[in-house]
C-alpha cells in the first residue's frame, strides 16, 4: 500500500496538469482503496476460517460464549481498520511534505470552504464510517461461508457491485424518493461530506446519511450476531 501511494505521489508531482495533486492527496493517494480491500479480506476470513479449519470448536471447548468470540473479532477488526486508516493518513501527510510540498499548501481552501487538511480529515473520517458500513455487511456474509476464499471473493466482488449500483441509484431515487433510505445511498456519505451539493442527488442531509449508516451498521452486526450464535459447528 505504501509503495503504491508513493508511486501516485510522484505521478501527481510530475503530471500536475493531468492529475490534480490536491484531489489525489485528499484521496490519500489511493491508500483508502487499499485499506478497503485489506479489511474486506481480513473481515471475511476472520470468521469463515474458524469454521474452515475447525478452530471454532477449540474456542467453544474452552467455555467461551459465542457472543464473546464474535465481539472479540469485531473489536480486532475495528482496531485493525483504525491502524490502517492512521497509517494511510500519516503516510499521505509525509508524502505531501516530501514529494508535493511545492505544489500546494495544506492551509489552502478546497471544496466547501475548508482548508485542504481539514477537508482531508473530514473525508477520511467519512470514509471510515463508509468502510464500516461495508464491513458490517461483510461480517454478516462471512457467517454464511465455510471457505475463507469464497467469503473474500464475495466480499470484494460485492464491493465493486455496490460501487456500481450506488452510482446508478440516483436515477431510481428521483423516481421513488422513499428509496433514499436504502443502505446503498448511505455509501454516498463520504462524497457528500466533500461536496455538500450532492444533497440534491441523495435527497438526504449529511447528518441523515451519517445516522443512516450507523443504523444499518447496527442492523447488519445484529443479524450477524444472531446468525453466529445459531450456526451449527
Amino acid at each position: 500500500m505504501l509503495v503504491i501511494m508513493t508511486i501516485y505521489a510522484f505521478i501527481a508531482r510530475n503530471n500536475a496538469n493531468t492529475f490534480d495533486p490536491k484531489a489525489i492527496y485528499i484521496g490519500l493517494f489511493t491508500g483508502m482503496t487499499w485499506v478497503v480491500f485489506f479489511m474486506i479480506a481480513a473481515s471475511s476470513s476472520i470468521i469463515s476460517m474458524e469454521f474452515q479449519y475447525g478452530t471454532i470448536k477449540e474456542l467453544l471447548y474452552r467455555k467461551y460464549y459465542r457472543g464473546e468470540i464474535l465481539v472479540s473479532k469485531w473489536i480486532t477488526m475495528f482496531l485493525y481498520s483504525v491502524y490502517f486508516m492512521l497509517l494511510a493518513f500519516v503516510y499521505a501527510l509525509i508524502l505531501k511534505v516530501t514529494v508535493l510540498n511545492s505544489n500546494f499548501q495544506l492551509s489552502e481552501n478546497y471544496g466547501y470552504k475548508h482548508s485542504i487538511l481539514t477537508t482531508t480529515i473530514y473525508t477520511s473520517l467519512a470514509q471510515f464510517v463508509s468502510l464500516w458500513l461495508i464491513l458490517s455487511l461483510v461480517l454478516l456474509l462471512a457467517n454464511l461461508f465455510k471457505s475463507s476464499a469464497a467469503a473474500i471473493s464475495v466480499g470484494i466482488i460485492g464491493y465493486f457491485a455496490i460501487s456500481i449500483i450506488s452510482s446508478l441509484l440516483a436515477i431510481v431515487i428521483k423516481k421513488w424518493t422513499w428509496l433514499k433510505w436504502n443502505p446503498l445511498n448511505m455509501m454516498n456519505y463520504p462524497n457528500q461530506v466533500a461536496s455538500p451539493s450532492l444533497k440534491h442527488i441523495t435527497l438526504l442531509s449529511t447528518n441523515e446519511l451519517l445516522i443512516g449508516s450507523l443504523v444499518y451498521m447496527a442492523i447488519f452486526l445484529g443479524i450477524s450476531y444472531v446468525v453466529f450464535k445459531r450456526r451449527s459447528v
